[in-house]
């Protein structure tokens, strides 16, 4: 470690900071820590609780919330409920309120996920092949799960089915980190760095919706990492590149390295185009601000003010299909100033990168 670098102790107390505030929005927001509940728990009513209901009409309603408890999307828990008439599904819609991003049942919805399973049988529509949604991969794996638990349910109240061997997304996403985590340390080739970006951009970003944001970290405080073992190494990955590597010296790892909205940003700069100097004057105000803008955000959301902020931060714009068209428009003008300006939207206004910025030691920030 080099010799101007904090003492190890100092370092782990602020990633430690950083953690425990994380916690604390997920206890507010969710009133659960690492899946479990922190609230004072009353006496359960059976009929409330019961999974499994029938109807007077010989319908079957099968609410997945107590089958797959430990299965979370992308903010948190996905339960769905599950209705059959006369053996078939009729509907498959997702409970509400929960702790999910809006943002991405959005995108279930325009990809036709929910009525996927529409008119089969349970036993059929048990083992269906039903594809992860391109840009909400988190979430409609969650919600996947929850509808296999009930449909298992429906069958004969057993366990949800073993889960299916990891899709092609899934295995790329993997390498992607994995090279991303290794060869940046030994290659500093100007190409191979470009290809790194790319790759963050269309695996990482758009074929799966793999990234670090506040929803998601608060999401993952709250219930836990994913249950599923590939997507709980990859948000290993994620967590490690963004809390553990500055710890050796390897500031900013998942800023520069990983981050898909960071990666397109390096990419828009390195369109030739006379670069806009902006003085050193206004580049300490600009980070001033940005660090402003977090502390008012994070108020917002451990307060209870407020946590609809969370489904802004611009990395949601690569579920396009269903991404707000503000929002869209935001990462649009972020990406054309970062031709002109490098990584504006990381310098000047991210709350995330701000968040990480204090897990790291103190430095002087360009």
């Amino acid at each position: 470690m080099e010799a101007h670098h904090p003492d190890t102790v100092a370092s782990l107390l602020r990633v430690a900071a950083c953690l425990l505030l994380v916690a604390a929005a997920a206890v507010g927001r969710n009133g659960r820590l690492l899946g479990k509940s922190v609230e004072r728990q009353t006496a359960p009513d059976a009929g409330a609780n019961a999974a499994v209901h029938l109807l007077d009409d010989g319908s079957v309603v099968v609410n997945s919330t107590s089958l797959a408890p430990d299965v979370s999307g992308y903010g948190g828990p996905v339960p769905v409920v599950v209705t059959l008439r006369e053996g078939r599904v009729a509907q498959v819609q997702p409970v509400l309120p929960n702790d999910e991003t809006p943002l991405f049942f959005g995108t279930l919805e325009e990809a036709g996920f929910w009525r996927a399973w529409d008119g089969l049988t349970a036993s059929v529509a048990v083992t269906a092949r039903v594809d992860a949604v391109t840009g909400a991969t988190y979430s409609s794996r969650a919600a996947l799960a929850n509808v296999r638990a009930a449909l298992a349910a429906a069958q004969s109240h057993a366990p949800a089915p073993s889960p299916s061997h990891p899709e092609a997304k899934t295995i790329a996403a993997l390498a992607v980190l994995l090279a991303a985590a290794v060869l940046p340390l030994f290659i500093k080739s100007r190409r191979y760095r470009a290809t790194q970006l790319a790759l963050d951009i269309l695996v990482l970003g758009l074929w799966n919706g793999l990234f670090l944001s506040h929803a998601r970290l608060v999401g993952w405080a709250g219930a836990g990492l994913p249950g599923n073992t590939p997507d709980a190494l990859a948000a290993a990955l994620l967590l490690a590149r963004a809390f553990l590597y500055p710890l050796f010296g390897r500031r900013e790892h998942y800023c520069l390295h990983v981050c898909p909205f960071g990666a397109a940003q390096e990419l828009a700069g390195r369109i030739p185009a006379r670069k806009w100097r902006i003085p050193p004057r206004l580049v300490r105000a600009l980070t001033a601000f940005r660090r402003l803008l977090w502390g008012v955000l994070m108020l917002a959301l451990l307060t209870g003010l407020s946590a609809s902020w969370l489904n802004w931060e611009l990395f949601a714009a690569f579920a396009w299909r269903a991404a707000p068209p503000l929002l869209l428009a935001l990462a649009a003008v972020f990406l054309v100033l970062a031709v002109f300006v490098p990584r504006p939207y990381c310098r000047f206004a991210c709350p995330t990168g701000t968040l990480l910025k204090l897990a790291e030691a103190n430095r002087k920030e360009q």
